[in-house]
């Protein structure tokens, strides 16, 4: 895999897990941004978080997008 795409709300957080997925990153955010891309701190919307995936994917990285998870209710008591 090469990149992540983590469900957080009603974001994903973006995750490079491998140096080809970095360096895929950084072809399409700003230099600025690099250090935030590293360390997992960039959150896109569902909408970009679909192109970003379908570009990835047409250009050979492995994507894995993984949704939020809601938890409902509480457990023991």
């Amino acid at each position: 895999m090469d990149l992540a795409m983590a469900g957080v709300g009603s974001s994903y957080r973006v995750l490079p897990t491998s140096v080809l997925g970095l360096a895929w990153l950084q072809t399409h955010f700003e230099t600025n941004t690099w250090e935030l891309i590293c360390s997992g701190a960039v959150r896109l919307q569902a909408a970009c978080v679909d192109e970003l995936c379908r570009d990835a994917s047409q250009a050979g990285l492995a994507v894995c997008r993984i949704p939020a998870v809601e938890l409902v209710g509480s457990h023991g008591s």
